[in-house]
């Protein structure tokens, strides 16, 4: 039977869908290799692969190609090198995965939009360093060159600006009340008695307004005024509490 190679895992630094999957290969002790990817150049790799859309994190398995971190966890939870280490949640299995993806598509999707909005908008230059620092010099050098077009465009389709960003201020603040709420009961993971997937999602993807410690890229980004400012105010909710602490015992 043929040995397969060691998955490739694509990336951007910045994203916090990737870091969801880089958290969860790891905790599973799934040994993986790191690629980090341009801007841009990301799509093309992705046509390469024959993908039906661009967006990172997708994971390398010899002939196949994973797409999305919710699925590169699917696998991972198959492969995973110690049977007893796992990240499915030991309460209802459906409602776990309604949550995740209710973490997937709002606060993820919102934090991502929100942030942009003031920091690719207002402040680029405290984005660019974040989206080049793991490349290649030539990369970097590319990246830096194209910045203004390239900029522009993530401007485009991440339907991005002041307005939009205050439209997604105010869904997180109803989605971190919502977590706040669910977890007043004191409970320590968001579905049964161990970390689950649901958890790291959680904490992954709200990890851009806590910049815990652990966090691989998180502590060297420059956050813009306004994000500053609510983050500062944000820092003794409940959930954002709780992901510090998940960082803190579990990345």
């Amino acid at each position: 039977m043929p040995v397969m190679q060691t998955p490739v895992l694509y990336v951007f630094a910045i994203s916090h869908y990737c870091e969801k999957a880089r958290w969860a290969l790891e905790y599973l002790g799934i040994e993986y290799t790191l690629k980090f990817l341009p801007v841009g150049v990301h799509t093309s790799v992705a046509k390469k692969f024959g993908l039906p859309q661009s967006a990172l994190p997708f994971l390398q398995l010899d002939e196949r190609i994973i797409q999305g971190s919710s699925n590169i966890i699917d696998w991972a939870e198959q492969h995973r090198a110690d049977a007893s280490q796992s990240l499915s949640a030991t309460s209802d299995l459906e409602a776990s995965r309604k949550l995740e993806a209710r973490l997937d598509d709002l606060l993820g999707v919102h934090i991502r939009r929100y942030f942009y909005s003031e920091a690719l908008v207002e402040f680029p230059r405290t984005v660019l360093p974040v989206f080049t620092r793991d490349l290649p010099l030539w990369q970097r050098l590319i990246t830096t060159a194209g910045w203004g077009v390239i900029r522009k465009i993530m401007i485009t389709r991440m339907d991005l600006g002041y307005e939009q960003g205050m439209e997604s201020r105010a869904l997180i603040v109803n989605e971190l009340d919502w977590l706040d709420e669910t977890l007043a009961d004191g409970r320590q993971f968001l579905c049964g008695e161990a970390l689950s997937r649901v958890d790291i999602t959680a904490a992954s993807l709200i990890a851009p307004l806590v910049q815990p410690a652990k966090h691989p890229t998180y502590t060297a980004m420059e956050i813009p005024p306004r994000a500053r400012v609510d983050c500062q105010a944000w820092r003794t909710r409940p959930s954002l509490q709780w992901v510090t602490q998940l960082y803190e015992h579990y990345r």
